[in-house]
């Protein structure tokens, strides 16, 4: 009796330990934008690239994604910095140039093709490397408590 409890406590324990394993595949969300998460945690663009450079496939794509967010933060930090210049000199009660919050609108939608580019190739390259992971995971075994000719038993498949 006590092998039989010892047993199918050694066997529930191994299976449970199997159950803690974490996915490093990267999760794609969509709010406002495009977002990534994995293991719970949002990726930044340059925390996402530094992970997927070590997919050989998947590192070209998102080399050029990065090129792209790289160029909209440009239009994007002018364009606002334009545009707030301007909104914050009307505020304090001085003339303010309209035409340099006309520009600096212009930058702004200047950057949504590129946003919007990096975000096409940002999920690629995130589903390049998922299905990179597939591959090169490691075997699961397959484990099973039963009768057997002997009684109580566990098998293990690989």
């Amino acid at each position: 009796m006590k092998k039989t409890v010892l047993i199918l406590l050694l066997g529930f324990s191994v299976i449970y330990s199997f159950g803690q394993s974490k996915s490093d595949s990267i999760l794609v969300i969509h709010r406002l934008g495009t977002g990534f998460q994995q293991n719970g945690k949002t990726l930044m663009p340059r925390h996402l690239s530094h992970i997927i450079q070590s997919n050989s496939e998947a590192a070209p794509e998102m080399k050029m994604a990065m090129s792209n967010w790289n160029a909209s933060l440009i239009f994007q930090i002018s364009g606002g910095f334009l545009i707030g210049y301007t909104f914050g000199t009307a505020s304090t009660g001085y003339k303010a140039n309209w035409t340099l919050a006309a520009i600096g609108a212009g930058l702004v939608l200047m950057a949504i093709p590129l946003v919007t580019a990096y975000s096409k190739h940002a999920r690629k390259a995130v589903a390049i490397y998922n299905k990179g992971l597939k591959y090169s995971s490691l075997i699961q075994p397959d484990i099973r408590l039963g009768i057997t000719f002997n009684g109580i038993g566990m098998r293990v498949n690989f």
